[in-house]
């Protein structure tokens, strides 16, 4: 089985997380999320793993172990990098939906895809 680990940040926290994503059925799948720090992911070599795929999470994946949020979103390009995403937050009269941990770039729009491509060399 094919396993690998994927980076993310928390939207609330600014904290980095890994994302463990397992290879089923020709689909990636996120199966547990874990704090951990950017040197020590680098050492590690999660900055330089690339996947492709749905990226659903499985009954069991725990959510942002930050903030508990089980959903996610990838910042456009060229930051490209994923977040956990709770829905949005209201700031003053206007809506952000999300506000990138990574770069932040705020966005009141953005689009569904079923397919993500991660690329965590740009992390």
């Amino acid at each position: 089985m094919a396993a690998s680990v994927i980076l993310a940040k928390c939207v609330k926290t600014g904290r980095t997380y890994g994302i463990r994503v397992e290879k089923r059925e020709n689909d990636w799948v996120r199966t547990w999320a874990f704090p951990i720090d950017e040197a020590k992911a680098k050492r590690e070599g999660f900055d330089k793993n690339k996947i492709k795929g749905s990226l659903n999470a499985t009954p069991e994946y725990p959510g942002c172990p930050h903030c508990g949020a089980k959903g996610f979103i990838q910042c456009g390009s060229p930051c490209d990098k994923l977040s956990c995403y709770d829905g949005g937050k209201t700031e003053g009269k206007s809506k952000i939906l999300f506000r990138c941990p990574w770069c932040g770039r705020t966005a009141k729009e953005f689009e569904i895809v079923e397919t993500f491509t991660v690329k965590s060399d740009r992390f």
